[in-house]
C-alpha cells in the first residue's frame, strides 16, 4: 500500500460542471453533480448554460438557481455555487441584466453555424463576431469572465468532423476579437492542444487577461489510448474539444510546474448515462471526482509543489474570478490505488476506472 502526505487549499474550485434539470431530468441532476464535486474535494462549482432549455433568459436563469439552491440544502454545501449565461445573438438585454446577479460567474460563448446549428451544443451559441464583442465589454464592465467553447464551425461543417485545426481557428478569433476590448478577462475552455496554449501564452505575454483553462482528461487521456481502459468502448473516451496525440498532453502536463497566474484547472464534468453514449455518441467524459486525484498524481510524477497545487486547485481561481478564500492548506493522507469510483450511482460509465490514481482518505 503506498501512501503519501499532501497539502491542498481548504477551498477547492471546478468552474466547469454540466448539471442536468429542466427537460433533461434522465441525466446528471444538479444536485448529483454537486455530491460527486464535495466527493472529490471540490467546494465550489459553476454550472454551464447549454441545458434544454438553455440559460439564455432570465426565467430559465431563475429556475436553474433554484435548482442550484436546492442542490446545496440537501448536500448540505455552504459555499456559493455559480451559474454561466449563454449568449446568443438575440438575448443582449437578458445577458446585461443577468451579470448583476452575483451568482452569474460570467458569460458562455459556444460557436454556432451559419445554418444555425451548433457545434456540440445543440442550438445555444454565437453566429455574428459583433455579439462577441459585445459580450466581451459587457463582461469587462461588470468585472466577469467571458467563457469561450473554441471549435469552428464552418471547418466542422467543410470536413464533417472536429480537427485540431477546428481549435486553434477560434482561438486566434477570440484571441484577435479581446484586442478591441482590452482588460476583458476571458477563459478559454478546455484547451486540448499545444498551438492553442502558445496562442494564449503569447497573448499573455501582451497583458491580455486571457486564462487557459486545463480539464483532467487532457492531462490523462489522449487519442492513443494511453490510460484507456481496454474493457471499454472507445466512445466513453470521446469529448470536446477532442482528445489530442501524446504530445499534446505531455505540453499541456509542463504548464502545471510553471508559475503561471493565468492557468486554471477544471472538469468539464458531463452527465450522458452509459446508454445515451452508446447510442447518440455525445461528446463528454464525467470528471469531477478524479480531478483533485489527477492533479495530485502528476504532482507527485513531476515533483510539482504543494504551493503550485494550491494555485492550480484554487488561489488561481480565487484571484481570476474575484472570489475571496482562505489562504489555508490542510493536509490529507492520499492512496495510490485504482480508481472504482461510480457516476450517478452507476449510470454513467467512468472511463477512470481502473486508472491508478492517488486518492484522499477520509476519516
Amino acid at each position: 500500500m503506498k501512501i503519501i502526505k499532501f497539502r491542498i487549499p481548504l477551498v477547492i474550485f471546478d468552474m466547469h460542471v454540466h448539471g442536468r434539470g429542466f427537460m433533461q431530468w434522465q441525466k446528471t441532476t444538479v444536485k448529483q453533480v454537486m455530491a460527486e464535486a464535495m466527493n472529490g474535494l471540490i467546494n465550489i462549482s459553476a454550472f454551464m448554460p447549454n441545458t434544454i432549455p438553455a440559460i439564455i433568459n432570465d426565467t430559465n436563469l431563475k429556475h436553474y438557481f433554484d435548482l442550484v439552491e436546492e442542490a446545496k440544502r440537501i448536500n448540505n454545501n455552504k459555499f456559493e455555487q455559480y451559474i454561466w449565461f449563454g449568449v446568443t445573438d438575440g438575448n443582449l438585454t437578458y445577458y446585461e441584466q443577468a451579470l448583476l446577479e452575483n451568482y452569474v460567474i460570467g458569460l458562455k460563448i459556444y460557436p454556432l453555424a451559419p445554418d444555425g446549428k451548433g457545434v456540440t451544443t445543440g442550438t445555444i451559441g454565437v453566429m455574428h463576431d459583433s455579439t462577441i464583442v459585445k459580450a466581451m465589454l459587457l463582461a469587462k464592465k461588470n468585472d466577469k469572465v467571458l467563457a469561450a467553447h473554441c471549435d469552428d464551425p464552418i471547418i466542422i461543417a467543410r470536413l464533417k468532423y472536429n480537427p485540431i485545426e477546428a481549435e486553434i481557428e477560434y482561438v486566434k478569433k477570440i484571441l484577435k476579437l479581446a484586442e478591441q476590448v482590452p482588460g476583458v478577462k476571458i477563459m478559454i475552455c478546455h484547451v486540448s492542444c499545444r498551438q492553442s496554449a502558445e496562442l494564449i501564452l503569447e497573448a499573455q505575454a501582451k497583458g491580455m487577461n486571457i486564462a487557459i483553462e486545463l480539464c483532467p482528461q487532457y492531462l490523462w487521456f489522449d487519442n492513443e489510448s494511453t490510460n484507456w481502459n481496454e474493457n471499454l468502448h472507445s466512445i466513453f473516451y470521446h469529448c470536446f474539444n477532442n482528445l489530442r496525440g501524446s504530445e499534446h498532453r505531455k505540453f499541456l502536463i509542463g504548464l502545471l510546474a510553471s508559475n503561471n497566474e493565468l492557468v486554471l484547472i477544471d472538469s468539464d464534468t458531463a452527465c450522458h448515462a452509459r446508454e445515451e453514449k452508446l447510442r447518440d455518441q455525445p461528446g463528454g467524459i464525467p470528471s469531477n471526482q478524479e480531478l483533485v486525484p489527477v492533479i495530485i498524481t502528476l504532482a507527485i510524477e513531476h515533483k510539482i509543489s504543494e504551493a503550485r497545487v494550491a494555485q492550480l486547485l484554487s488561489f488561481n481561481h480565487s484571484k481570476f474570478f474575484n472570489i475571496p478564500v482562505p489562504n489555508e492548506l490542510v493536509e490529507y493522507k492520499w492512496e495510490f490505488k485504482e480508481d472504482r469510483l461510480l457516476y450517478n450511482n452507476g449510470k454513467v460509465e467512468n472511463p477512470w476506472n481502473g486508472s491508478r490514481l492517488y486518492f484522499p482518505i477520509l476519516n
